[in-house]
């Protein structure tokens, strides 16, 4: 998820789709709800730990210590990784993960259990919502605090999301080179490291009670949404291979391979998940 959630285009959450981690982390970060906070206090000022103890006992503490441990080590680590990649073979890079996406798609599909037309309907939504974002332009500004919050808030809230890729949302709002700045140069930007994790975290609080609240209403349906968007944004690694891809024979070849090889790895982890969960 962590060096997904550096390439633009390339969404963090599809990745936990394919991963079979996104219910489980959805639930889990749900859990820190506005009650901790009051227990926390409460533990701290008061030394009424009663309760507090009980809410951390309901976390999946080890769950997301682990996640957050490999996302951090991938973005602060692997980003450079990824950069050299996109700079060196980017069409081949690309399509490895276009054939993630790809096979992404049919797992979110497998998991819908009605396909009458008004659930179809939403994913015609989502696709087109995710269609959208490719023709979305950059906006030119200099960032301040508060814009650099609201791009934590944006951006991870996105990363949350199958198919909308955070860092395509800090592209956008022409955050996405000033943030990778502040990462390779963090103790001289301390400050607007933390407004942005600030940012980063009351969006991720928000955006795990919409999708929960979704699924517990209509699961079929929320996932025909992440479907539509998860194929719909497709739209942006593709114009992007278009745009900055060399189209000579050997290198589609290649990178038709490379899209082969995304697919098939993604499916195979798919079926090791299915695997594990009918031994569960």
């Amino acid at each position: 998820m962590g060096i997904c959630d550096v390439i633009p285009g390339i969404s963090g959450g599809t990745i936990a789709f394919i991963t079979g981690i996104y219910s489980r982390l959805i639930n889990a970060v749900k859990g820190f709800s506005p009650q901790l906070v009051i227990d926390f206090f409460n533990y701290i000022f008061r030394k009424d730990k009663k309760y507090f103890l009980e809410d951390i006992k309901r976390l999946d503490l080890g769950f997301l210590i682990i996640l957050a441990a490999g996302i951090f080590t991938a973005i602060f680590l692997g980003s450079k990784i990824v950069i050299f990649l996109l700079e060196n073979y980017f069409m081949y890079t690309i399509s490895f993960f276009i054939g993630l996406i790809l096979a992404s798609s049919k797992s979110i599909y497998d998991k819908i259990e009605t396909h009458h037309k008004k659930n179809r309907l939403f994913g015609l939504i989502g696709l087109l919502t995710g269609i959208s974002f490719a023709f979305l332009i950059p906006v030119d500004i200099v960032p301040n605090l508060p814009y650099v919050f609201l791009g934590g808030f944006l951006a991870i809230s996105a990363m949350f999301l199958p198919g909308i890729s955070g860092a395509f949302i800090l592209l956008i709002l022409g955050l996405y080179e000033f943030m990778l700045n502040v990462l390779h140069n963090l103790l001289d930007n301390i400050l607007i490291f933390i407004v942005f994790g600030i940012g980063a975290l009351l969006g991720m609080f928000a955006i795990s009670r919409i999708v929960s609240f979704l699924f517990r209403k209509d699961r079929c349906k929320t996932l025909y949404i992440l479907l539509g968007l998860v194929i719909g944004a497709l739209s942006i690694p593709i114009r992007n291979i278009f745009l900055n891809g060399s189209w000579d024979i050997l290198n589609i070849i290649v990178a038709f391979l490379f899209l082969l090889l995304g697919l098939i790895s993604a499916r195979s982890l798919d079926k090791i998940n299915n695997k594990k969960n009918e031994k569960d």
